[in-house]
């Protein structure tokens, strides 16, 4: 009998959880920590996920991973040097493993790390999209 209630409890949990806005979900994962790459200038003027064309001089990020919606903004930080940035989430893309973020190359240079390529940074939301 109690395994039973057991998982009526994790079930109604689940279906609690499923109900909430993604914001509320997510809302323990807003702060992320990971690697930040930056796109490459062959995706200068093409389409993004939202619809809009990518712009390398932009302040704007894809991100891999769902719960950082479109529209959504961001605080990066390069945990190197300590420079940050907001910029806004308007793609998404497949992103190489352990990466959280592809920024603009605009944003890779004020962040430092458009020669390296690759930087440690913690992500912080600061409006969560809604598309």
């Amino acid at each position: 009998m109690s395994l039973f209630k057991n998982v009526c409890k994790v079930i109604f949990s689940l279906s609690f959880i499923a109900a909430l806005p993604q914001q509320q979900v997510a809302a323990a994962e807003s702060v992320a920590v990971g690697t930040a790459s930056f796109y490459a200038e062959r995706f200068h003027g093409r389409r993004t996920a939202s619809g809009e064309r990518y712009n390398m001089h932009g302040m704007t990020a894809a991100t891999g991973r769902a719960h950082y919606p479109l529209g959504t903004l961001v605080r990066v930080t390069n945990l190197s040097n300590q420079r940050s940035v907001e910029l806004r989430v308007n793609d998404r893309g497949p992103l190489p493993r352990g990466r959280i973020l592809d920024v603009s190359k605009r944003a890779a240079t004020e962040l430092g790390f458009l020669q390296a390529g690759l930087a440690r940074v913690k992500v912080e939301v600061l409006d969560w999209g809604g598309a």
